[in-house]
């Protein structure tokens, strides 16, 4: 029997990534999110349990997660697993927990015509913005010895200079730096948080430079760059080219065959940053609204 629930816990966090794990590897020509995607949505910045019961609906059939969706500030984050006994019947509890808000925007892979089609039916239409979806093969990629200047964040590390890099590159001034450093130490903790994969880059004498969070995936074998900052005293210098080859290097050394990453279409330093890296554009992330 399907029924609809709010988020319970950590708990829920591994089964809900299964669903995008198993997508990237069975429909690649439909999926783009990530299990990376949904950690960081879920562990960064910093909720309590109400505040992501109140952000996240999940779908079970007897039991067993089968679709979720998750409130991201002014857009909706969400998949239905295909291989569900009625997906239509999932994506409808899914489009009825949506709808007293409808501010929100919900999104599909662009060449998802399926995807296209339900949206439209449930009053959806296209938004002009969208985000760009870059991949790049591991296999045979040249990317030289592993660089001495990127290392990943410990646990017990001082994570005041890896705090201010993206503080700085994202202009993210809801709380102050001191709270700032507080939350990201407490996801750090969490079980969202990918240990060893979150990767620094150092100027001399001792500034961090840029950072990004490499997630691996084993069962898909995609990895997945999120998010990608460089602080702005250092715009320009390669320490974004080299915190994202060492963390391809990473990726493959673990197993992965190719990566991806996301951004959006207005962002024109990043999109030449994925290219420059030898990222090519993959897909596109296409937002609906309701009017």
């Amino acid at each position: 029997m399907l029924r609809r629930r709010p988020w319970r816990g950590w708990e829920d966090l591994a089964p809900m990534q299964e669903l995008l794990a198993r997508a990237l590897r069975d429909t690649p020509e439909r999926a783009f999110f990530h299990p990376g995607d949904l950690a960081w949505w879920v562990g960064w910045p910093l909720q309590t349990p109400d505040e992501l019961a109140a952000r996240i609906s999940i779908v079970e059939d007897d039991a067993v997660i089968v679709g979720w969706q998750y409130i991201d500030r002014e857009d909706v984050n969400e998949w239905v697993d295909p291989a569900a006994s009625d997906p239509d019947t999932v994506w409808r509890e899914l489009d009825a927990a949506l709808e007293a808000r409808r501010d929100l925007a919900r999104s599909i892979r662009g060449d998802d015509a399926a995807g296209d089609a339900r949206l439209r039916a449930a009053g959806y239409q296209p938004m002009d913005e969208y985000m760009i979806g870059f991949s790049i093969d591991l296999a045979d990629l040249d990317l030289g010895a592993h660089d001495d200047r990127v290392r990943p964040v410990a646990i017990g590390d001082d994570l005041t200079a890896r705090a201010s890099v993206t503080r700085a590159a994202f202009r993210s001034e809801r709380v102050s730096f001191e709270r700032y450093v507080q939350e990201y130490d407490a996801f750090t903790r969490s079980p969202a948080y990918p240990l060893g994969w979150d990767l620094v880059a150092w100027a001399p004498p001792d500034r961090a430079a840029a950072c990004t969070i490499a997630w691996p995936d084993p069962v898909s074998r995609v990895g997945s760059f999120e998010p990608v900052a460089a602080h702005p005293d250092f715009h320009r210098q390669g320490y974004a080219t080299a915190v994202m080859r060492e963390g391809l290097r990473r990726l493959r050394d673990d197993g992965m065959g190719r990566a991806v990453v996301f951004t959006r279409m207005d962002n024109d330093p990043g999109i030449a940053l994925y290219r420059s890296v030898g990222f090519r554009d993959d897909n596109i992330q296409r937002w609906f609204s309701r009017s």
